[in-house]
């Protein structure tokens, strides 16, 4: 049995600039981004003979099917066919969240299953081959409405400012962050469950088809993540200046589509503001997931307080700088 285990993501500047109807029209995108302590394992087996069915696959539902073409799951099918398997497989995957949250789940499975394919096949792949090719499934093959950053934040791992070239190259520049700075930019992180799920392409669809009206706005939130990463870089850093970046750039991203948020989340977010917290951003595309927060560490119990009487959950975790792995079971 083969297992992959992949992080998932919390981006905190740039997002939506990683698109290619952005990148291609404006030299560049760029986004910053940390893979954190939370994964999806995908497992991956032969399928033996004694069952009828070729493909055995067990998800948020469970499929057996005889044939690929009859998958119903794109990523799993297009990932089989990607990679020219004709064997029989069992495929398993489990999350330590909910998909559809805005910590690029899609994304991390198609990371972690290649990953695992690979391995089924007696190849290694590389994190950066990983992340193309699992773009290239999810954003040429599938035609999915959506960045490329979640790939290489899975495929990598750790703190990194990722930019994305209108001639398709990526470059990936890990953060050099002193263990001062890394240990007060954690603890100034805090983050919650909304408990709203939804499907990012609704939302990232009405945003990519604005990208060119959004140019202005998406510039500025493609200089916030250089911006982002000289603050981390700072002797002295501050979460202020985190903050207040993270502010502005909400103010910015919830321009570029309507769905990115709404009253509910609108507020949530002023009561977080007036409880203590400088600035924050809901995860990914919007609409839902999770609400993450720049707070003072004196101030985490009464932001926690506040938003946890409104139904919020916080969620605790730390910081990933694997990437993707694999091993084998025998």
């Amino acid at each position: 049995m083969i297992i992959s285990k992949t992080p998932l993501r919390i981006s905190f500047a740039g997002g939506g600039t990683d698109l290619r109807s952005y990148y291609k029209h404006n030299n560049y995108g760029a986004v910053l981004s940390t893979s954190i302590d939370s994964y999806i394992y995908v497992s991956v087996k032969k399928q033996t003979s004694l069952f009828n069915e070729k493909y055995r696959l067990n998800y948020s539902e469970t499929e057996l099917v005889r044939n690929l073409d009859e998958i119903k799951n794109p990523i799993i099918r297009e990932c089989i066919r990607f990679l020219n398997i004709n064997d029989s497989l069992y495929i398993s995957t489990i999350g330590d969240v909910p998909a559809s949250t805005g910590l690029g789940s899609s994304s991390t499975f198609c990371v972690g299953l290649l990953n695992a394919l690979y391995k089924f096949k007696g190849e290694v792949a590389s994190a950066g081959r990983l992340a193309e090719e699992a773009a290239h499934i999810e954003c040429d093959i599938l035609k999915r409405p959506m960045g490329k950053q979640d790939h290489y934040a899975a495929a990598y791992g750790g703190i990194n400012y990722i930019r994305f070239y209108d001639n398709e190259t990526v470059t990936i520049r890990p953060m050099n962050i002193s263990q001062n700075n890394l240990k007060n930019f954690s603890e100034s992180i805090v983050v919650f469950w909304t408990g709203l799920t939804r499907a990012s392409e609704s939302v990232l669809k009405e945003q990519n088809d604005k990208n060119i009206s959004n140019k202005e706005i998406l510039t500025k939130i493609r200089n916030q993540a250089l911006q982002l990463s000289d603050i981390l870089s700072k002797e002295n850093f501050s979460y202020i200046d985190l903050g207040k970046l993270l502010n502005k750039g909400w103010e910015y991203k919830k321009t570029l589509a309507s769905k990115i948020s709404n009253n509910t989340i609108d507020e949530w977010y002023q009561k977080a503001l007036e409880s203590g917290a400088i600035g924050g951003k809901i995860s990914g595309a919007g609409g839902g997931g999770f609400l993450s927060l720049i707070v003072n560490k004196d101030n985490h119990k009464k932001v926690s307080n506040k938003l946890t009487k409104l139904g919020l959950v916080e969620y605790r975790f730390g910081l990933d700088s694997n990437g993707t792995t694999v091993s084998e079971i025998r």
